[in-house]
């Protein structure tokens, strides 16, 4: 919580979803891969902030975060010091690109979100002027009616034009 208080409140949600299924596990290895992740926090806001100056507090912790628990949290995946090389061998230009990429899900679904609430909008707007052109229609067909229904016969028969008059 310490390490990554910069990080929206989302953004630490989403960091969630990928630690806590890991315990419990009764996996050494795991248990292990929970303890690299832990351990390699600092080193690695170290490195992206060594990298990229200009970076904001709370991006070098998404960045990092997200980067250690994509490598190390999973057994077997990558060591600390394999991830360790890794990160040492990207550049400003990579950690950006891969920093804009992650940011670009939650760009991409509020825009999606906004997409979806106006075709539901447009939905709602098409059904409700469908249903309007419908009831003009009955109320029409009501007013100007030539035939009716008469329930005593069973069949239809022709109305009177004026003061409409049941034939029951």
């Amino acid at each position: 919580g310490k390490l990554t208080a910069a990080m929206a409140p989302e953004d630490k949600v989403n960091l969630l979803s990928y630690i806590v299924p890991r315990f419990g596990s009764g996996d050494t290895a795991q248990d292990k891969a929970l303890e690299a992740f832990v351990s390699g926090l600092k080193p690695t806001f170290a490195v992206i902030r060594s990298k990229c100056p200009a970076m904001d507090e709370s991006d070098v912790q998404l960045l990092g975060s997200e980067l250690l628990a994509s490598e190390v949290l999973k057994p077997g995946r990558s060591t600390r010091e394999e991830f360790a090389v890794w990160l040492g061998a990207l550049n400003e230009v990579d950690l950006e690109f891969i920093l804009t990429k992650r940011k670009s899900f939650k760009t991409d679904a509020k825009e999606d979100l906004v997409k979806f609430k106006d075709d539901r909008e447009g939905e709602k707007k098409r059904v409700e002027e469908r249903r309007e052109k419908i009831q003009e229609q009955v109320t029409a067909a009501r007013e100007n009616r030539s035939v009716i229904f008469n329930p005593r016969t069973g069949k239809m028969e022709e109305a009177e034009k004026e003061g409409f008059k049941l034939p029951f």
